[in-house]
């Protein structure tokens, strides 16, 4: 069982954007060692595929990143996934990157943190995490 927590693209972006300060402060704890941070391979897909990212931006994602454990997909979390968002897509909205992502934490044992709880909250037994608050699936 790993410890720490899976960063999802929302708190990555919030921080990149200086819009809280408590997604620096989680950031920072990955930095200094404080607290393994995690993210999905689809985290650093998200964050490339952003509009206005180009050659500096590519940089500071990678500098980003650096103190993180990315994390592959692998058959099972994606057949995963896939089960989650059949079953969650049309009642919840669950997209599959979503799905992925909250597999992925599943996988790892460890909760997701994230500003945008919403698509997590159906993910049964994933515990998700806000800068502010704490859900359960």
């Amino acid at each position: 069982m790993a410890v720490g927590l899976l960063f999802d693209t929302s708190v990555l972006v919030c921080h990149l954007r200086g819009e809280d300060p408590r997604c620096t402060e989680y950031m920072g704890q990955v930095a200094s060692g404080a607290l393994d941070g995690y993210a999905s391979v689809l985290t650093l897909a998200e964050l490339y595929a952003a509009e206005r990212v180009g050659g500096s931006e590519e940089l500071v994602i990678d500098q980003l990143l650096a103190p993180f454990q990315l994390v592959p997909s692998s058959s099972e979390v994606a057949a995963l996934a896939g089960r989650l968002a059949r079953q969650w897509r049309r009642s919840h909205g669950l997209g599959l990157v979503d799905a992925l992502i909250g597999a992925t934490a599943l996988s790892l044992e460890i909760p997701v943190l994230t500003l945008n709880t919403k698509p997590f909250q159906c993910i049964p037994g994933l515990l998700v995490i806000t800068p502010a608050r704490v859900t359960r699936g």
